[in-house]
């Protein structure tokens, strides 16, 4: 698996509105911030915020006798506040583990494992498909040369997406540029328009397209070179806490561990209605 570098984070000036968090508010309650545009781990269901983290949440408040808390905030300073640990001490929003993250919070025992998606216009499919030597219909890299593509920021599509963009990278020096969005909604509703395509895990890709026959998506490969097979783009999450915050820590892990592979995946299917 080739390294993948980390974009900078922002500044600790913003760090107040992070993504999934987890904040203290008083001894007896635990708020949670979550960018509730990601099903099936978190979204909006009649007015409330629901998903996977959410249910894991609420057994980690359970398992520690606190009241657990949503908000729906940004994402992209979500470590930030976690490492700063004012506002919230953890984060639990399909955060992936990276080596700059770990330099300023603890993670949890890792959960799930998605694979990076592209969505891209129905009509433009020959332009992106190709077979995979996993003989799937998959999107190399390479074929997002000279396109503008969407990512949400700080998510770990936009970090992939900066380490191919950057020299040495896939498609550096094709024209190929980064267009960078808040919420996954508008940037979907972009394809088309001002970007090519949309990079995103594969759960919340295909229920971003549903009902929608004008688009498309594809699992994203690194093309493998003479005799080497094609890798696939892979999206690790983990939940991250402030350094120091042990007993929080261990709660988080004894859930997981409880839930097991087959309990979260349960939880998958239960929020994808399957």
């Amino acid at each position: 698996m080739k390294i993948k570098k980390v974009i900078s984070t922002v500044l600790a000036a913003v760090a107040a509105t992070a993504t999934l968090g987890f904040s203290a508010c008083g001894d007896d309650s635990l708020v949670v911030y979550t960018e509730a545009g990601f099903a099936p781990f978190e979204y909006i269901k009649n007015g409330e915020i629901v998903g996977v983290d959410v249910d894991i949440m609420n057994r980690v408040g359970e398992k520690l006798g606190k009241k657990v808390k949503f908000e729906n905030v940004g994402f992209d300073t979500i470590v930030d506040t976690v490492s700063a640990g004012n506002l919230c001490k953890v984060g639990a929003a399909g955060i992936s583990v990276t080596d700059e993250r770990k330099e300023k919070v603890d993670f949890s025992t890792e959960y799930y494992t998605a694979h990076l998606y592209v969505i891209y216009q129905t009509s433009e499919a020959s332009v992106y498909e190709s077979t995979t030597t996993d003989e799937v219909k998959g999107v190399y890299w390479d074929s997002l040369a000279g396109k503008n593509i969407a990512v949400q920021n700080g998510t770990t599509a936009d970090l992939f997406l900066g380490d191919e963009l950057d020299e040495g990278g896939t498609i550096y020096d094709t024209g190929a540029k980064k267009v960078g969005f808040g919420a996954l909604s508008t940037a979907v509703e972009d394809i088309g328009l001002d970007s090519d395509v949309l990079i995103i895990d594969e759960l919340p890709a295909k229920k971003l397209i549903e009902g929608k026959s004008n688009l498309t998506c594809a699992p994203l490969y690194y093309k493998g070179g003479e005799n080497e097979a094609d890798e696939a783009a892979i999206d690790t999450y983990a939940i991250c806490v402030t350094k120091g915050e042990t007993e929080l820590l261990e709660a988080i892990n004894a859930v997981l561990a409880e839930l097991g592979e087959a309990g979260i995946q349960a939880l998958v299917n239960e929020h994808l209605g399957l």
